[in-house]
């Protein structure tokens, strides 16, 4: 009997793993059907692994699904809540749809949770000068320039002489 529970198990598991290295193949193929359908039958086997949901949010967002990642991604943090790539990409795609406000409040949690992440910076003060904040996205481009971005070079030149000491 033992024996019989080991095999489902690893038949159970297998399959989910195959489809989601399937899934992660597709993905950097560019076949981006394809991985959310693998993404999709390998959550049909671990309803619980934040990984899959993310993988299929990066399927679908790069698919201009923007909803459909958000929500996957949201599912995410909810198993997993102190992932920063999980509120940085839910903010990325909510700033897509134009839900500055949301993405502002992703990207200040990714901070939170990794103060390294350059990219949160540099996308949270564009967020931040669209949405009227000089001072504050300064200070965002400021800081991802500190920790290596150059893309943050133009905004500072550009929008920031004046705020910045």
């Amino acid at each position: 009997m033992r024996t019989l529970a080991y095999f489902f198990c690893v038949l159970f598991f297998s399959g989910c793993m195959l489809n989601y290295h399937t899934g992660i193949q597709k993905l950097n193929e560019n076949d981006l059907a394809a991985a959310k359908e693998n993404f999709t039958l390998a959550l049909q086997n671990d309803p619980k692994n934040p990984q899959i949901y993310f993988a299929r949010a990066m399927s679908r967002g790069f698919s201009d699904e923007f909803s459909g990642a958000i929500a996957d991604l949201s599912r995410a943090i909810k198993l997993e809540p102190n992932r920063a790539d999980f509120y940085f990409y839910r903010g990325y795609f909510k700033s897509k749809i134009a839900n500055e406000k949301g993405a502002i409040l992703d990207y200040s949690k990714s901070i939170r949770l990794n103060p390294y992440l350059r990219e949160a910076y540099y996308n949270r003060g564009i967020k931040l000068l669209n949405s009227g904040f000089l001072s504050e996205a300064c200070q965002d481009f400021q800081q991802a320039k500190d920790l290596g971005d150059t893309l943050s070079l133009r905004f500072l030149h550009v929008y920031c002489r004046r705020e910045l000491p």
